[in-house]
């Protein structure tokens, strides 16, 4: 049994105009557990909320998303809410977080979630800071931090809790080249994890390749290929989409 499975995945949204358009058009894929996977895709394409549909956030207008063979539609939030907190790790772009946060307190929040006292919470979150390479700025606060340092926390936040499956949304949004390295050499690691499956999503091409599989989104279809360094091109894609 796969992992996650997209089953004949129906999504719509308004574009710009306010007129109903696919952003996922009978998408379907299956993930295995430990399998990394790219997903390659222009601005507005739909990379964002094929993501948010994978971790429960949302819900397809037909067809079925499937973790572990349940049909996240069917789970209540309660359930959703669960699995976000044990088995499913999100680090999407980091809009709403309060600045003044403390990095270590933002990233042992998940841990507090299932239970742990604040002490082992801390602990787990400095370990997994370690693996991210924050180290040195788990007790700076958030607004200190730059764009690149923002998206480590996010990955960090999403790991605390050793999940099978962690999302990772344009991890690539930095100015900095050197930050973007940094990024994209740690997701190349965790690609290695046996116990994490791995999707990345982003519309920069290195990004996609520092994972071992790829599929390209655009005008709501999906196409996939069995390496990350064949990322397929549409050649005719529009432009100009939500989500």
């Amino acid at each position: 049994m796969p992992l996650l499975a997209f089953e004949a995945v129906l999504k719509r949204a308004p574009d710009e105009a306010g007129r109903p358009i696919s952003l996922l058009d009978g998408v379907s894929f299956e993930i295995g557990g430990g399998e990394s996977v790219g997903i390659w895709g222009m601005r507005r394409s739909g990379k964002s909320t094929l993501l948010r549909l994978a971790a429960g956030l949302e819900a397809p207008d037909a067809g079925a998303v499937r973790f572990e063979g349940r049909d996240l539609a069917r789970l209540s939030r309660a359930e959703i809410a669960r699995l976000l907190r044990a088995k499913i790790g999100f680090a999407p772009l980091e809009r709403h977080a309060t600045r003044n946060e403390v990095v270590v307190d933002r990233v042992a929040l998940p841990a507090l979630s299932l239970g742990a006292s604040l002490r082992d919470a801390h602990k787990a979150a400095r370990q997994v800071l370690e693996r991210v390479g924050m180290t040195s700025c788990a007790d700076a606060r958030l607004a200190e931090l730059s764009p690149g340092e923002h998206t480590r926390v996010a990955i960090a936040r999403g790991l605390v809790r050793d999940p099978a499956l962690l999302l990772v949304d344009e991890p690539g949004a930095t100015p900095s080249p050197a930050e973007r390295d940094a990024i994209y050499a740690l997701l190349r690691s965790l690609a290695k994890d046996p116990m994490l499956a791995l999707v990345v999503a982003s519309e920069d091409v290195a990004a996609i390749r520092a994972t071992g599989r790829a599929m390209t989104l655009a005008d709501g279809a999906l196409r996939s290929s069995d390496r990350a360094a064949e990322v397929i091109r549409f050649p005719r894609q529009r432009a100009g989409r939500a989500g």
